[in-house]
């Protein structure tokens, strides 16, 4: 039985470009090695084992994940290195986190040390130490111990049972607020820099800091050799989303997902309903170009509201009418939320379903 095209898919589906996907994961994979860096990308943005393989494929060390249980998905999918870029705290993630160190290479971040103990009581043993990364406050203002008290915590960390410190790690979102590589440069070499200055002065009290951990889609391609981290984490890079467009990282060419969707009514001239809402791209907040997605290719137009149900198609300036049935490709603001609201993604080459993918971390907030 031949496999289905792209416009005999139910709506609204998530779907994927395959040669765009891995020509976006092989252009950032090139980008690090010529920088000398590692790539850990984030898994959150995909939360599918067999992209994770892809990357993994294109010379990724392991890949980033947010939580205990994204990890868990990860490793069940065949990947046998995860990084949980968070704290973990209480008893039962600290008891699935001790599982899945024993399954296979794991790291964590680490802030204070109440979480620091909370690892070494619950988790690492002299079998199975645990990896922690020292989180660092670098401008999110969020998690991460300030730069002046990283050695400190390093210390204490090193000092309980069943941990080792290997690393240093930050998040600098400030890259997402400018619109030019010229500005993002000077952000990510100040990222670098003050990351190195804390693993340094880490290295001069004898730990053996071989990760330094960075990085974000729009900064990714802007790391050059000596920017003084080890390795980088971007996500969304797989797929990139309007915002990504907004803030000039990416083409709308370089966009592999999309929301597949029907017309389902035409109550005026210039509007069309479609049977994408909410549920089927998340509500996000706008940044410079209007709506909640936008029309690829086809008769162009964007989204002006959505309800749960429901997307509201602005069609103004359309190039050309749509009719009842037509289907429809809408590039989200934010694909990171909207892929977290599906349970499957089709791959799609040459308008064909090459591939239907379980989001098996779809969900995993624990």
């Amino acid at each position: 039985m031949p496999s289905p095209r792209l416009h005999d898919l139910d709506t609204p589906a998530l779907v994927v470009d395959l040669p765009t996907l891995r020509a976006n994961i092989d252009r950032v994979a090139r980008s690090a090695t010529a920088a000398g860096l590692e790539m850990r990308p984030h898994c959150k943005a995909h939360k599918t084992p067999e992209i994770a393989h892809m990357q993994l494929d294109a010379g990724a060390a392991g890949v980033t994940a947010s939580k205990v249980s994204e990890a868990e998905a990860m490793v069940d999918g065949g990947v046998g290195d995860v990084f949980i870029a968070n704290e973990v705290v209480g008893g039962r993630k600290l008891a699935r986190l001790r599982a899945l160190n024993e399954r296979a290479s794991v790291s964590v971040a680490c802030d204070s040390v109440t979480v620091a103990r909370g690892y070494s009581e619950h988790v690492g043993s002299p079998a199975h130490p645990l990896e922690v990364i020292v989180e660092v406050d670098i401008g999110a203002h969020r998690c991460g111990v300030q730069p002046e008290g990283a050695a400190d915590l390093a210390d204490t960390v090193a000092g309980l049972p069943g941990l080792e410190v290997v690393g240093v790690m930050g998040y600098a979102p400030m890259t997402y607020s400018v619109t030019t590589d010229a500005e993002r440069v000077p952000l990510v070499a100040a990222e670098g820099r003050l990351l190195l200055q804390v693993a340094d002065e880490l290295r001069g009290l004898g730990h053996d800091v071989r990760r330094i951990s960075g990085g974000c889609t729009p900064a990714a391609p802007l790391y050059g050799e000596g920017v003084g981290l080890t390795e980088i984490r971007p996500g969304t890079y797989v797929f990139y989303d309007r915002n990504q467009v907004d803030l000039g990282v990416c083409e709308v060419t370089d966009i592999s997902a999309a929301i597949l969707t029907t017309v389902i009514s035409l109550p005026s001239p210039g509007r069309a309903i479609v049977d994408a809402g909410s549920k089927a791209l998340a509500n996000q907040v706008k940044r410079v170009t209007p709506g909640y997605g936008f029309v690829r290719g086809g008769p162009g137009g964007y989204l002006d509201s959505i309800n749960d149900e429901h997307g509201y198609l602005n069609l103004e300036g359309a190039s050309r009418e749509v009719r009842i049935g037509e289907k429809l490709e809408l590039i989200p603001p934010r694909i990171c939320t909207a892929l977290n609201l599906y349970e499957e993604l089709h791959l799609i080459e040459d308008d064909q379903v090459v591939e239907t993918c379980r989001i098996t971390a779809r969900g995993k907030n624990q």
